[in-house]
């Protein structure tokens, strides 16, 4: 009976509600594409990192915080057999792979340059890397002289695939050694500057050119990334029960800057909504407060027939909930017609620094629908809360000799 009313006394002056719904609706229209921008944004963020340094990484405690060179915590073969058997032991693991990175000199007779190199194996992670082949072929012998360069360093030391460039490193020892290698291939990363450095080469081949038959690290991946922290926990206190000498990072751990760049954007929403929030609030406030007063006669009325103040307090606090339930629906439904019509644009940006288009994507789901709905009953909650408690308060007398 109650909701009935309500629903009564907000269609009673439709000009009115109807502005009152619009706000919230545009109110909550940009709160909802804003929530599913920032969300999408620090997905790809992750998933992006995660793809590059999986959700695990094993290695030496000081080589994973760098406090010392790949080649100073090298994992020996049989330490890292037994730790392989625990991580295949770990629930949920999607992929496992090693790794093994140093730094050195490409090029030829004509000249050289900086070499950020990684010893992968191509059977566990060059699928990654085959996606954005720029030209050539991806890896393919595990012990081959083979390398992939990134497409700006192949552009700078003007070669292409077939060609023969020379590699110069140092060894796990600390000695000189460099092997002539040839470029099967190059790749288009999204980091420009990684691209300008990049060279992927076999792990065996990586291992005869250091000398050493030991790897960097380890990279594992898991189905499900919010486990991370378990899997983390549940692998290092495998290793420390085994005697296994190896710590294990999670891939956050590992990217600190991703804290910063999740904060910024969760701020940024945080006050989005508190802005939406507001506005909801002071312009429902407004046009509630002209409304109720106008029935003050209507209240005494109701009180002098016997209405309790309570009932009163409740009906005009109802009105205000359905004008936020009806607002916040409206307002929710434009805001996923909006994010759907905008991925349906399959607009795209190339990011400071960057290399390549990424696309600009909006996010539909709960956590873009469910904040903002409240957000509209909570600000009209509230809003209805002073007017309310206003008319309820007044005596019979008092409302009866209101004009």
């Amino acid at each position: 009976m109650t909701l009935t009313i309500a629903a009564r006394n907000v269609l009673r002056n439709r000009r009115r509600t109807l502005i009152s719904l619009l706000v919230i609706a545009v109110g909550l229209t940009i709160l909802s594409f804003v929530l599913g921008f920032v969300g999408e944004a620090i997905r790809a963020t992750e998933r992006s990192l995660v793809m590059e340094l999986g959700a695990l990484q094993i290695g030496d405690p000081r080589v994973l915080d760098g406090r010392a060179s790949g080649l100073e915590g090298l994992i020996p073969p049989e330490v890292l057999e037994r730790a392989l058997a625990l991580v295949q032991a770990l629930p949920g693991v999607t992929g496992v792979t090693s790794q093994i990175r140093f730094a050195g000199l490409v090029g030829d007779a004509e000249g050289s340059t900086l070499l950020l190199a990684r010893g992968v194996v191509p059977e566990d992670c060059m699928d990654e890397y085959a996606c954005v082949l720029a030209s050539g072929r991806a890896l393919g012998d595990p012990v081959a002289r083979e390398i992939v360069l990134g497409a700006r360093l192949a552009a700078r030391l003007g070669v292409e695939a077939g060609d023969r460039v020379n590699v110069a490193t140092g060894t796990a020892a600390g000695a000189f050694n460099a092997a002539t290698v040839t470029v099967v291939g190059t790749v288009r990363l999204a980091d420009s500057q990684a691209e300008e450095r990049l060279g992927l080469v076999p792990l065996g081949f990586a291992q005869r050119l250091l000398r050493t038959d030991g790897v960097e690290r380890v990279l594992v991946w898991l189905d499900d990334l919010d486990q991370a922290p378990a899997a983390a926990a549940a692998l290092a206190d495998s290793f420390s029960a085994a005697g296994v000498p190896l710590g294990v990072r999670r891939w956050d751990e590992l990217t600190p800057f991703f804290s910063s760049i999740a904060t910024f954007w969760r701020a940024f929403s945080g006050f989005t909504t508190l802005a939406v929030f507001v506005l909801v609030f002071f312009s429902v406030l407004e046009v509630l407060t002209i409304a109720f007063l106008e029935r003050t006669r209507e209240v005494g009325t109701v009180r002098a027939l016997g209405a309790s103040r309570g009932r009163v307090f409740v009906g005009f606090v109802s009105e205000g909930l359905l004008l936020g339930a009806l607002g916040g629906l409206l307002g929710v439904a434009s805001g996923i017609a909006l994010s759907l019509l905008f991925n349906a644009l399959g607009l795209s940006f190339v990011p400071p620094g960057g290399n390549m288009p990424q696309p600009i994507r909006v996010s539909v789901g709960a956590a873009t629908v469910g904040p903002p709905f409240l957000v509209a009953l909570g600000a009209t909650l509230l809003a209805s809360l002073y007017p309310a408690g206003k008319n309820a308060r007044l005596t019979v007398v008092e409302a009866l000799r209101a004009l």
